[in-house]
């Protein structure tokens, strides 16, 4: 791996190939800023489908791998080859790629969640803890959002007092407004009705993970306990579609969360509210430009991003305040801090999602399916 200061990072990617949303999201966040150069990738598994995926990104056609083993081992050996490689695959994968990687002392981005169960967490866990030589970062981008930031940072300095209530949610509706039948199923849930390849839960590593682990990035808290009710389509369609837990936290906060991705008419609802001893703050995703502040006695504030009060929002703000900033801002943040964190050999602490918090979500997870099926609160 090359010196990274002053140079643009050579990244390498697996997965996100033709068709895949994540994938473009991935690729516009890396180039935000100019950052990054994508140089390599495998696309599918289909090895003339990468080729010709990857070289219409401008990749060479030599750099076109057919699976990540030959990529990873092909590139640590070149002189010139990727300083990070980015997953953006089903969760399943996540671990054995990652290893892989890690192995060749290569920096992982990885698209949520951490792996897809916690024997899986815990063996990456472990592999990046022992490797000294790398960095990783996990791609939960709703952390990044200007207000979002801001929100963490009113609560680190007690702003709202000790945390003592935290209710978030995250509902999506995958099947679109219609009925999913077994006939259909297939068709419309694809991989994630496959187990080895969604992991644990499909809603909780799909949508449930962004939704705790806003809980906890805001709050600086995590799970002690909690108490799950996990419902399944149907006993035809064995997919987990809807997670309603009870959470006890560490600081004796007790917190409520709910996701479901069969929530009709739900479009992408990203909320949280915590609550403290001196009053609540309130982010919801479809207007994310805009934090509540509550005090426990006197007028409700709304602070906006980059504007008055809210200052150190525009610390991860790249346009105004009055223009719409969202999404594709988020996840170049990320990818941004990243970066940043490559280049300097300071040990001032970033931002950006990592193992630490990648863990405690699949512990979270993990314990979400032991409390649903023996009805009982279960410790993490």
């Amino acid at each position: 791996m090359t010196k990274l200061k002053g140079k643009k990072i050579k990244l390498g990617i697996v997965g996100g190939g033709s068709g895949s949303w994540i994938g473009h999201v991935h690729r516009i966040a890396a180039r935000f800023d100019n950052q990054y150069e994508i140089v390599s990738g495998v696309f599918s598994r289909n090895s003339k489908n990468s080729s010709k995926f990857g070289q219409s990104l401008g990749i060479d056609k030599n750099r076109c791998y057919s699976n990540y083993k030959e990529m990873a081992d092909i590139e640590a050996k070149r002189t010139d080859g990727i300083d990070v490689v980015a997953i953006m695959t089903p969760p399943g994968s996540h671990q054995n790629i990652a290893e892989t990687f890690i192995d060749k002392n290569i920096n992982i981005i990885s698209d949520k969640p951490f792996a897809g169960n916690l024997k899986q967490a815990k063996s990456l866990f472990k592999k990046i803890k022992s490797n000294k030589k790398i960095k990783y970062a996990l791609t939960h981008n709703y952390s990044a959002y200007p207000m979002v930031r801001e929100a963490k940072s009113l609560v680190t300095k007690g702003k709202i007092g000790k945390v003592n209530y935290i209710n978030v949610e995250y509902i999506q509706d995958w099947a679109d407004g219609n009925k999913i039948t077994k006939s259909n199923s297939k068709n419309i849930l694809s991989w994630k009705l496959q187990k080895n390849i969604v992991g644990t839960s499909s809603v909780l590593n799909e949508i449930g993970s962004h939704a705790y682990h806003l809980a906890i990035y805001i709050s600086g808290l995590k799970a002690k306990s909690i108490f799950a009710d996990i419902k399944q389509i149907s006993k035809d369609i064995k997919m987990d579609d809807n997670a309603q837990v009870m959470i006890d936290f560490n600081n004796n906060a007790k917190g409520i969360l709910w996701t479901s991705v069969s929530a009709k008419g739900g479009v992408y609802g990203l909320r949280i509210r915590l609550f403290g001893e001196k009053g609540s703050l309130e982010w919801i995703q479809n207007d994310p430009g805009y934090l509540k502040l509550n005090p426990a006695k006197g007028a409700v504030r709304l602070l906006e991003r980059g504007f008055h009060e809210a200052k150190y929002s525009k610390n991860f703000s790249r346009i105004k305040y009055g223009h719409p900033e969202g999404y594709l801002d988020a996840f170049a943040n990320i990818y941004k801090e990243f970066a940043k964190s490559l280049k300097r050999k300071s040990k001032n602490k970033f931002l950006y999602p990592n193992e630490d918090e990648g863990f405690e979500t699949a512990k979270f997870i993990d314990a979400c399916k032991i409390s649903s099926k023996k009805k009982r609160w279960v410790k993490l």
